[in-house]
């Protein structure tokens, strides 16, 4: 990290930042939905749940990092944006948490922004979050179109089913290669 006292800081409210910024997260689902993720710790029972707060933990060490890690970002993003793809959230409702973090760091840092070195630490976590943010806009936007492709390849073979079954057609014609991708 860069600076002693921003460590410092960081590091004193680290699992409690972790923690604020999990309830934002799941403040974004129907109430007996995030009740279930918060409460049902069994990563069995609640595979979601878990990799939503596994992800906001990975993702609080790469925007805290001194040097973005654009790797370990999409690492730490990626099952957390596929599950929020899937759901019926709108864009900026599935990705929306990410800024969440700068808004809980800096009420809860406002009495230690005297001090440069600190205030330096929690502009630089609002900085990564702001790359965390766009690398996951990356991340929905292919898992949007992977879930158009499986849609448009479905109803494809759908209708190339019924024509067969018809005796519309009597072969299966050829596969557009821009829908099998």
């Amino acid at each position: 990290m860069g600076n002693r006292a921003g460590d410092e800081i960081i590091s004193a409210n680290r699992d409690r930042w972790i923690s604020k910024w999990f309830e934002a997260l799941i403040r974004s689902y129907p109430e007996e939905s995030a009740r279930f993720f918060k409460d049902t710790r069994d990563p069995f029972s609640n595979p979601v749940g878990a990799a939503l707060e596994k992800g906001i933990r990975d993702l609080f060490d790469v925007v805290a990092a001194d040097v973005f890690d654009s790797r370990a970002a999409r690492d730490a993003l990626e099952p957390v944006i596929k599950v929020r793809s899937l759901q019926e959230f709108t864009p900026s409702e599935a990705l929306g948490f990410i800024a969440e973090i700068k808004t809980i760091i800096k009420q809860d840092s406002a009495a230690n922004r005297q001090s440069g070195t600190v205030a330096e630490s929690i502009d630089r976590i609002a900085d990564n979050a702001d790359r965390a943010l766009l690398a996951a806009f990356d991340i929905y936007m292919d898992c949007k179109k992977h879930v158009y492709n499986l849609r448009a390849r479905q109803a494809r073979d759908s209708v190339r089913q019924l024509l067969v079954k018809k005796e519309l057609i009597s072969e299966l014609p050829e596969i557009d290669p821009e829908l099998t991708q």
